[in-house]
């Protein structure tokens, strides 16, 4: 087996970039079996838990207007490789993440962690929804079969947060400062939205040495 610990954020869209490539690596594997844990990793801690206006977020982030589009074209770009096709025009909130890395930490429990992944980053970065929103958040637990008030009884019980926020706290006294970040079989730390072949070398080396 081989295990991945993968830090990232839910409004990362490199997160979903790497994703994607990391899932095609896998399909080239059938033969291994992979265990995935996605942990949390706020790239903005300090956000307001209501989240801020989108614009206001990218001109206090990279300077200007025309600086930001410059970014998110070549993101775009992209992710159009991968079949993403970004929607970030209909971005109105930057949220805070923090529920959303919940939602993650409880939908890993009931084993759809990865599906419900999929649908946090298909909600804001395709459909622009505010998934700071405990109610866009229950749509998708909902979507994923949990428990509608085993979700709500979850984000209404402090005791998991500090677990969680700790978590987080971890990964930044280990040197991780970006995301995302892929750490296989708890040694091997790589760092960004790497291709996929990259992924395929490093998995064939580990089959290797196994052999």
């Amino acid at each position: 087996m081989i295990e991945l610990d993968i830090f990232s954020d839910t409004v990362c869209p490199w997160c979903y970039i790497g994703k994607k490539r990391l899932e095609k690596a896998i399909s080239n594997h059938k033969d291994t079996k992979f265990k995935q844990t996605w942990r949390p990793f706020q790239l903005n801690p300090g956000m307001p838990p209501d989240g801020m206006d989108r614009q206001e977020y990218l001109i206090s982030k990279f300077g200007s207007a025309d600086a930001a589009k410059t970014i998110y074209d070549n993101i775009y770009d992209e992710g159009l490789v991968e079949g993403i096709n970004f929607n970030f025009d209909s971005i109105m909130t930057t949220p805070n993440s923090f529920n959303s890395h919940r939602l993650l930490a409880l939908a890993y429990k009931q084993g759809v962690q990865e599906n419900v992944l999929d649908s946090l980053f298909e909600s804001y970065f395709l459909n622009g929804e505010d998934i700071g929103d405990p109610n866009v958040l229950l749509d998708i637990a909902i979507k994923h079969k949990i428990d509608a008030e085993d979700f709500k009884s979850y984000l209404s019980d402090q005791e998991n947060i500090e677990p969680l926020a700790n978590e987080e706290i971890q990964a930044r006294k280990m040197g991780i400062n970006s995301v995302p970040t892929f750490i296989i079989n708890k040694q091997i730390v790589i760092n960004g939205a790497q291709t996929s072949e990259n992924f395929e070398i490093i998995f064939q080396k580990l089959k290797n040495s196994l052999n």
